[in-house]
């Protein structure tokens, strides 16, 4: 923004008038029309919110004042033009540092909170010392020491607590519904897909309604709020059991498929 904001010729003409620059105070671009408004002030920068989800940090020295109060040397539009370009400069280097492997710091930069394990649609899993979370692709950015998301180290330790325990519990209360007679769920609870058969730490026998035998693995199971689930529609379910018993299969549904895989149980 330093090209596009240079000091307006009013600023030099009331050099020692002070800028009120409070949160909430409109701000002016160079032809007199509304900018934004001052969101936060903190030492030499000012956040202004543009409106329509877009702000710029400016310079304090950069404002100058007007009647109606602070203004910038520079259109509105000139301004909406240099964000756009900035954000879709760092969308492209956000893009590139999202890789497996790559370090992910806190907000500060100080302090290593992980690495990229796996970049999806809905999110980026990161590995940590304490185990896998999932982050949305919006808390990460390009700082200063490369790729960092918006945690501090005390931040994300608290929330990586919290997302063990309630693992943890989770777990806790899959393990004691796993027991020989337990009706299996739908992903969504609509659905029952068989009762268990047997349970181990790696695998699930579950007995569907045509009496076939399926193996599920011990991680497709959760618990819903119908009770326990595994990782699958009735449809998707359904399509898997036709592909080890050779039976015909349903046309099945467009949602993307489950990570969990059904085997045919050993004899």
């Amino acid at each position: 923004m330093a090209a596009v904001l240079a000091a307006p010729a009013m600023a030099q003409d009331a050099a020692a008038a002070t800028v009120d620059l409070a949160v909430g105070t409109q701000v002016f671009d160079s032809e007199g029309a509304v900018l934004g408004t001052v969101a936060s002030a903190q030492g030499a920068n000012v956040v202004v919110d543009l409106g329509e989800g877009k702000q710029v940090t400016l310079p304090t020295n950069s404002f100058g004042k007007l009647e109606q109060g602070p203004t910038i040397g520079a259109t509105k539009a000139q301004v909406i033009a240099a964000v756009d370009q900035a954000a879709a400069g760092n969308e492209a280097k956000l893009t590139a540092a999202l890789q497996p492997g790559t370090d992910v710091r806190g907000v500060n930069g100080d302090a290593t909170l992980g690495k990229v394990k796996l970049v999806a649609a809905d999110g980026v899993v990161l590995t940590t010392p304490t185990g896998d979370v999932k982050l949305p692709r919006t808390a990460f950015f390009i700082g200063q020491a490369g790729l960092a998301t918006s945690f501090t180290a005390e931040q994300f330790a608290a929330a990586m607590q919290q997302v063990n325990t309630a693992a943890a519990a989770d777990d806790a209360a899959v393990a004691a519904a796993l027991v020989a007679g337990t009706d299996v769920r739908s992903l969504k609870g609509t659905a029952v897909l068989g009762t268990v058969k047997s349970a181990s730490a790696d695998a699930v026998v579950v007995t569907t309604p045509g009496g076939d035998d399926v193996s599920l693995p011990r991680s497709a199971f959760l618990m819903s709020p119908t009770g326990l689930a595994a990782a699958y529609t009735a449809d998707q379910f359904a399509a898997a059991v036709a592909q080890v018993t050779g039976e015909p299969a349903p046309q099945a549904e467009t949602t993307a498929a489950a990570d969990a895989t059904v085997e045919q149980p050993a004899n």
